[in-house]
């Protein structure tokens, strides 16, 4: 780590943390890999990185599943590691949808999404489509939808992912607005982003998710998102895409800033034990590899599909 932080994961955390993304990378692709054979190929036969990139965000979801699982006292057993993999799928698929073919197309998907949410369906277009439908209808066949927490969750992380895809592709919604006032957005957006993302995993493995929890969750979630901005600062300036990180003339200098006062909530909002070990140490994990994505990308033309371990 290159500077301190008010936690730092002691030898047999940090053990542990690289134990479990090892063995649950596995598990992962075990989950994963055999729907995207048999439902979208292409995917895995065409683009081995892109592929890779969906493991990787997989296997962070499924870690964090498994610290926040811990974190509530409860079970983690092959039932949730297949719900964490499962969502990291789908939110890997849904914001390739967004990002990646063009401004028309996201906002075709943006209201196909809205209509899927609220009717449970949408005409299949395309493997990439089948396969995200594939994985969501079993997804939501492990949880029930309309458990009150996790229709709200669904439903927030739409509506920030929305706003987030809809600040990029209409630059009017910003244009009239001061520098500080934009800094202010985006920050928002992407703490809401990562915030929703941990609530939605952690409602769709728990049986019931304590309101106390809530503040703690939300905060290591919007971390993970401001972190993984950070690394790919250089390829989203590249490609157009607005965000807090890489609008600022110091990210680094800020991004530690939030890291600590984000620890600290974490600390201070989560029960002491294993889980909040694992939550922790994965975070302070990923603030050291994407430190390290944003150094080689700003050396050279790196991709959003790099994956740093």
């Amino acid at each position: 780590m290159e500077a301190s932080l008010p936690w730092q994961p002691d030898e047999a955390v940090a053990g542990r943390v690289e134990a479990l993304a090892h063995t649950l990378r596995a598990t992962v692709r075990d989950t994963l890999e055999p729907l995207v054979l048999a439902w979208h190929p292409s995917l895995r036969e065409r683009s081995s990185a892109e592929f890779n990139k969906m493991l990787e965000l997989s296997t962070k979801m499924t870690l964090v599943g498994q610290a926040c699982a811990e974190v509530l006292g409860a079970p983690f057993e092959a039932r949730h590691r297949r719900i964490a993999a499962l969502f990291g799928g789908c939110c890997f698929l849904a914001d390739s949808f967004i990002d990646n073919f063009g401004a028309a197309v996201a906002r075709e998907y943006l209201r196909r999404f809205s209509e899927l949410f609220a009717t449970g369906w949408f005409e299949v277009r395309n493997e990439r489509e089948r396969l995200f439908y594939i994985m969501a209808a079993r997804l939501f066949a492990e949880r029930d939808v309309l458990d009150p927490m996790v229709r709200q969750s669904v439903l927030k992380l739409h509506e920030a992912q929305a706003l987030d895809a809809l600040l990029r592709i209409e630059p009017s919604r910003t244009a009239l607005m001061s520098e500080a006032q934009r800094r202010i957005l985006l920050k928002r957006v992407a703490r809401d982003r990562g915030g929703h993302t941990i609530i939605l995993l952690t409602a769709l493995l728990a049986p019931a998710l304590p309101v106390s929890l809530l503040a703690g969750l939300f905060a290591a979630g919007s971390l993970f998102m401001y972190i993984d901005d950070h690394g790919d600062c250089f390829t989203d300036r590249r490609e157009g895409r607005l965000t807090y990180m890489n609008q600022l003339r110091r990210p680094q200098r800020t991004l530690h800033k939030i890291v600590t006062a984000h620890f600290l909530c974490v600390l201070a909002t989560l029960p002491s034990g294993a889980g909040r070990d694992i939550l922790l140490g994965t975070l302070a994990r990923y603030y050291s590899t994407r430190l390290e994505k944003h150094r080689a990308q700003r050396k050279r033309a790196g991709t959003a599909w790099d994956v740093y371990e």
